[in-house]
């Protein structure tokens, strides 16, 4: 079960950001709190079916649209995810050159190990 609540919640953030809305704009169109849905969207929070018609309310979805599986980081382990995850946020605190040269440094480490 644990790995659904980690679908939804990715899913959650997923169409948040496609509809260009901030976790804070979510939170008050839902009357949640942000960092209670900043856990659901990290699967650190198991909802209620309540909450999570308030989300799709907020959203302007259905609720069959956080069960899909159909996105390519649905296809990665949800501990790659995190990892992944974890280094976007790292990369944002660095300068557009730091990014570069990080970027050209991990294709260089691909390239290595691909022969």
């Amino acid at each position: 079960m644990e790995q659904l609540v980690n679908i939804v919640g990715a899913n959650i953030k997923e169409i948040r950001k496609q509809k260009k809305m901030t976790q804070e704009e979510l939170a008050e169109k839902c009357g949640l709190q942000t960092s209670y849905l900043a856990g659901v969207e990290r699967g650190d929070r198991n909802i209620t079916l309540q909450t999570l018609e308030k989300i799709t309310a907020g959203l302007d979805i259905n609720a069959k649209d956080l069960f899909e599986l159909d996105s390519p980081m649905k296809e990665l382990s949800i501990e790659t995810e995190q990892l992944i995850h974890m280094f976007a946020e790292q990369l944002k605190l660095k300068s557009d050159i730091e990014v570069k040269l990080i970027i050209e440094l991990a294709n260089k480490i691909f390239n290595t190990y691909s022969k």
